[in-house]
């Protein structure tokens, strides 16, 4: 199934909410339902086609509970555990993220899918975001199978067969920026030991492909010389960050977004510090790596 943009595509249509697309490439409002309560089965089976379709969603005024979080985001999948992100104690299958004036945007600065320095990345994200910064701290999502799509074929001949190496102690272990913790980078280096992917990965629902390389923490492709891999990394972290494949959400308190982490990634705009913002997020297992 080739991807096409907005206005050359045909979007579903669903019973029990509306989609409103917010770019050419990704991204959908989603109106007239209240996911502060349970959705019985036919809507949640939309929901799940909305994310495939639209790769990103978002919920304007949702103040969910901490319950009430896990039982929406339980709709996409089994929750997923573990990780070095605080959780909460009374619900600990959500992730608190907090940033105060002392403390520092960090990885999520950098355009990534969540998780793949794993053998089984994440499936999707669950995100709400409690309390946020009146301006700045907006978030973009990049639609790769769209980024995919457009190079050429070429191009598409010669990455497809290969792997690429994710590895986090490449990009984290460090005291200060610039600075190493050695220590550190063994620790996370044992932990998280590097994993390869497909340069392009395929997507179990739509079947199409995308780019799956990412400038967080993939380090290089396999097989070819190290100019060579710099050099096409370089360029399809580039092509990815081109804006006719993106979307940008401005949060307000008791926004949702879900994402599609099979083919999108995302970037935290950190421009709003000294400002406060609070988000709870939950990730939701996948079951196969990718092919």
């Amino acid at each position: 199934m080739p991807y096409e943009y907005f206005a050359r595509r045909q979007d579903p249509e669903f019973e029990h909410f509306t989609a409103e697309p917010v770019s050419g490439a990704l991204g959908a409002v989603i109106g007239d339902i209240d996911i502060t309560r349970p959705l019985d089965d036919a809507a949640a089976d939309e929901m799940r086609a909305a994310l495939v379709h639209y790769m990103v969603l978002f919920f304007r005024d949702q103040p969910l509970t901490p319950e009430q979080h896990v039982r929406f985001a339980k709709i996409f999948g089994e929750v997923q555990m573990g990780g070095t992100i605080p959780r909460l104690e009374e619900q600990p299958e959500i992730k608190k993220q907090e940033y105060t004036q002392q403390s520092q945007v960090t990885g999520d600065v950098n355009m990534h899918a969540d998780d793949t320095f794993v053998e089984i990345p994440s499936r999707c994200s669950i995100l709400h975001g409690v309390k946020m910064p009146r301006a700045g701290g907006d978030t973009l999502w990049v639609n790769c199978e769209a980024a995919y799509a457009a190079l050429s074929q070429p191009m598409k001949d010669m990455l497809g067969p290969l792997q690429a190496e994710h590895n986090l102690s490449a990009k984290f272990g460090n005291i200060a920026p610039g600075v190493e913790d050695p220590e550190m980078k063994v620790r996370i280096h044992k932990h998280y030991p590097p994993v390869q992917h497909p340069v392009f990965r395929t997507h179990p629902v739509s079947g199409r492909q995308c780019i799956y390389v990412n400038e967080m923490v993939t380090t290089r492709i396999i097989g070819l010389e190290p100019a060579e891999s710099d050099t096409i990394l370089a360029f399809l972290i580039a092509h990815l960050k081109q804006p006719i494949f993106q979307c940008r959400l401005h949060w307000q308190d008791h926004t949702v977004a879900v994402w599609d982490n099979r083919s999108v990634q995302h970037q935290v705009l950190a421009d709003f510090q000294p400002d406060y913002r609070l988000n709870q997020r939950i990730a939701i297992s996948d079951d196969a790596r990718p092919f």
